[in-house]
This record gives structure tokens, C-alpha cells and sequence, in this order.
């Protein structure tokens, strides 16, 4: 294979999720971060040019700051994502490039590979291809199981976590659950690359975001993701708290290691994108989890990595946001002073170590995470494409925005119009009556408070139970 070829491979792979870079922290391909000219005291423009670069995006810059950022997601927009966007026969290209799936040669599965992360990233196919739901994930599950290329591996992860965005919300327990084990293989197997291992646990927390049947489902994932990857010296309970259920690992006796930066940023980041799920439904048990996680997280803001700071730093602000909203009050931790001490040091460190972006991203950051917690006041992210416009006003949502926008990159403006799942997530729902992508005129998003965004929301956890309830089921005749 050409060396054109494998790098093009080696982007569809990686898409908006990031690499590890030279410098030890993890980087987003093809692109770059500039903050423009403040409207006014509480408003910042931020504009995304597209780079080959690799090293001159940094997300954590479009994330979080105590101002409004507008990400411009079609300034990022390749020509491969308006061409996938605009062909009236993707079906044919996905079912080809299943079909490849199981060919001999690991180039062709790669190249089949890359196309079926391109149309299920850019196109929702959920409703056109149920009759290829099952036969799809079992193809990229082989093709993740018996990896012949650290490519592949990528690949074939990023395929599955984008099978739960378009098909996820119907998965049924076994199929979640078969999946979740082997992610979870993957992501513990230290003889594999970091970037195979950042993508199974990427795909992991997509997956249990998803499909799984309740809280529980997360807390099950999250105290893994904790366990071996944030705070993996901590003693080991086996019966925290009643209110969710234990998974007994018979890989309790393995032998644990710190992990790599990039791998590290992941686990951050799953377990801040399931901890949204946990703290809404049970406050009481997210706060005893990340209880046993302070410590590590605290550790976490010290790192080399600014992306492991920065992911470590907005888990600290989710739960003091979402814990002071639900005992209707100023929530405090027990060390509130130590962590505002640390990351008021981040925020005024020298640019001499990690080079002036880096530096800038990391304070602008930073300074949002500690309005939460002083003055609980939480960032804005407002999300803008092709005349249309999401705004993110707190940290769930922003968290949320992260996990999926890395999975799915460039399609996210496609997706978010036509795929009701990120409506039910994200509680907000496009006009859709007049569909001009191209209008440069704004069309307004409906309200959260709405009813046709209340009616979405009360849907998907209609499913989530329907799931749960389906489970016990099973529980009870497997008894």
C-alpha cells in the first residue's frame, strides 16, 4: 500500500478523535483553533481553520472557557465529507464496503473499513439499513477481534462506536453486552498501541452512553474505566454501595500499570461522559464513585499531558456543577481549596513549557472550569453549521458534545439534523421545515423546554427502561 494511501487510512481512522503526539499529548488531525475578536465581555468568536498539521489543533481551546465559542464545523468540512453528504447511493457504497469486511487481504478490509466509517459518520443510516443491523456489527467486531493492522484495529473500533450512534438505541442486552466485554479486552491489553486502546474505550463509553439499560449500565463502565485506568492503586471495594450492581472480574489478579497519556485522556474522558449519565440518576452513588477518583484526578491536573489536565479538570467541573444543582445549593468538595490552588496554578503557567497555544488553550480552559466551581457559572459552546446553530450551556451537554464529536467529526452536522438520537441526547431539535443547508441565515433550534424536545427526551428513557426491563427478563429465566 501506497504511503498516500495509509495516511488517508490512517485519518479516517483517527478522524476528530486525537493521537498521541511528539510531545506527549494527544493532538486532533487536520485542523486548527483561533479565538477572534471578543463582541462583547461574555462573548468570544472562535474560528476553526483547516490545516495539515496535525500539531496545530487543540480541542481542549474550542471546549471550555468562561466565553461563548462558536465552532464553525463547516469550516472544517473536507471535500470527501460534502461528496458523502450529497451522493444519493450510499447505500450501495456501505453495503460494497461491508462486503469487503471479510476478504483475505488487510488492505481491502482497511480501505472497506475507512468507506463504512465515512457513510455512517456523514449519513444516518439507522432507519435504511436495519436489515443489515446485525450482520454489520458482527463484521466489525471480527474485524477488531483479529486485527491484522494497528489500522484495521482503529478502524473497525471507530465503525463499532459509530454502529451505536446510528443503530445503538435498539441494541438489545446480549449485543451490548458481548460488545462490552471485548472492549474492554481491548482497552486493559497493554501489548496494544495506545491508539487501538484510546479507540475501544472510546467506543466503550459510545456504547454504554447508548445502549445501556440505566445507570447502573454506566456505573458498571465507569468503575471499570476507574479501576484500571484513573486510580488503578486503589483498593478494590466489592460492595460500594447496594444501589448499583458489581462486576466480579476474574481479571482482578492481572498486574496494573499507569497508562499512556493519550490512553489516560481517554479514561478521563469516558468516565466524564458517563458520570453524566450517573449523576443525574443517582447523585448520592456518582458522588461516592468520584469520591474514590479525587485523588487520581487531582494527580491527573499535574500530568505532562495538557489534555489529561484539561479532561481531568472539566470531570472536576461536571461534578460540582451537576452535585450543587441537585442539592439546589453551593456543592463543595472536601479539598475545594487545594483543587481551586491547583488549577489557579495551571491557569497562570508559563507558556515556556508547552509553547504559547498550547498555554493559551489550557488557561482559556481552565478559566472556565473555575468559574464553575467558584462562581457557578458554567461555559457556553455554541455549535454552528451551515446556517444552523446548538448552543451548549452546561457541562453535560459540553462532555456530551466531546464524546460524540470525536467519534464522528465532520458528520456531526448531518447527523445532528437527521438522526433522532443526538435530538434525545442533546434535547434540542432542528426546524427542519425549510431544509437550506446552504442559507446563510440562521435557523433557530427548538427550545430544550419544548414539547417536541420533551417528547424526544421522555422516548429515550421509555427505551433505556424498555431495555432494562428486557434484561431482567432474561435475568429471571436464565435463573
Amino acid at each position: 500500500m501506497s504511503g498516500s494511501n495509509t495516511n488517508e487510512l490512517l485519518r479516517a481512522a483517527l478522524n476528530a478523535g486525537r493521537v498521541p503526539s511528539s510531545s506527549g499529548r494527544s493532538t486532533s488531525g487536520n485542523r486548527s483553533s483561533r479565538k477572534a475578536t471578543p463582541k462583547s465581555p461574555r462573548s468570544v468568536a472562535a474560528s476553526r481553520d483547516v490545516s495539515d498539521n496535525e500539531e496545530d489543533f487543540d480541542d481542549a481551546a474550542s471546549m471550555a472557557s468562561d466565553d461563548t465559542w462558536v465552532i464553525n464545523e463547516t469550516s472544517e468540512e473536507t471535500a470527501e465529507d460534502v461528496a458523502m453528504e450529497n451522493t444519493d447511493n450510499w447505500q450501495d457504497t456501505l453495503q460494497s464496503a461491508l462486503d469487503t469486511l471479510g476478504e483475505k487481504r488487510v488492505g481491502t478490509r482497511e480501505r472497506g473499513l475507512a468507506t463504512v466509517a465515512q457513510v455512517m459518520a456523514h449519513v444516518y443510516v439507522g432507519e435504511a439499513m436495519e436489515g443489515r443491523r446485525l450482520a454489520s456489527l458482527e463484521s466489525l467486531k471480527k474485524c477488531a477481534k483479529t486485527a491484522k493492522s494497528q489500522i484495521e484495529g482503529m478502524l473497525a473500533l471507530r465503525g463499532i462506536a459509530l454502529w451505536f450512534i446510528n443503530f445503538g438505541v435498539d441494541a438489545s442486552a446480549n449485543e451490548y453486552t458481548e460488545v462490552k466485554v471485548f472492549l474492554k479486552a481491548l482497552a486493559r491489553d497493554k501489548h496494544l498501541s495506545p491508539h487501538v486502546r484510546v479507540m475501544a474505550l472510546a467506543a466503550l463509553g459510545v456504547a454504554s452512553f447508548v445502549s445501556g439499560a440505566d445507570y447502573n449500565d454506566a456505573a458498571e463502565v465507569l468503575k471499570f474505566v476507574g479501576d484500571w485506568f484513573i486510580h488503578p492503586d486503589a483498593p478494590r471495594a466489592e460492595d460500594d454501595d447496594e444501589d448499583f450492581e458489581q462486576e466480579e472480574s476474574e481479571e482482578e489478579e492481572e498486574e496494573l500499570e499507569l497508562a499512556p497519556a493519550a490512553v489516560m485522556r481517554q479514561a478521563l474522558e469516558t468516565y466524564g461522559l458517563l458520570m453524566t449519565v450517573v449523576v443525574d440518576a443517582n447523585a448520592r452513588v456518582a458522588e461516592k464513585m468520584f469520591d474514590r477518583a479525587f485523588d487520581a484526578h487531582l494527580e491527573a491536573l499535574a500530568a505532562d499531558s495538557i489534555e489529561v489536565r484539561l479532561a481531568a479538570a472539566q470531570n472536576f467541573a461536571l461534578m460540582h456543577s451537576e452535585l450543587s444543582r441537585q442539592e439546589n445549593g453551593r456543592f463543595e468538595f472536601d479539598r475545594q481549596d487545594e483543587l481551586v490552588g491547583t488549577l489557579s496554578a495551571i491557569k497562570h503557567q508559563s507558556s515556556k513549557r508547552h509553547g504559547r497555544r498550547d498555554t493559551h488553550a489550557q488557561r482559556s480552559a481552565v478559566r472556565g472550569v473555575l468559574q464553575t466551581i467558584e462562581n457557578g457559572e458554567a461555559p457556553e459552546l455554541k455549535l454552528a453549521f451551515r446556517g444552523r446553530s446548538v448552543s451548549f450551556a452546561d457541562w453535560p451537554r459540553i462532555l456530551r458534545l466531546h464524546a460524540f464529536r470525536a467519534v464522528l467529526g465532520g458528520g456531526i452536522n448531518r447527523q445532528f439534523v437527521d438522526n433522532p438520537l443526538l435530538g434525545q441526547v442533546f434535547e434540542v431539535v432542528f426546524d427542519t421545515g425549510a431544509d437550506d443547508m446552504g442559507s446563510s441565515e440562521a435557523r433557530m433550534v427548538v427550545s430544550p423546554n419544548s414539547t417536541l424536545a420533551k417528547a424526544r427526551a421522555v422516548n429515550m428513557r421509555k427505551k433505556r427502561e424498555a431495555r432494562h426491563s428486557s434484561r431482567a427478563l432474561e435475568n429471571d429465566d436464565s435463573d
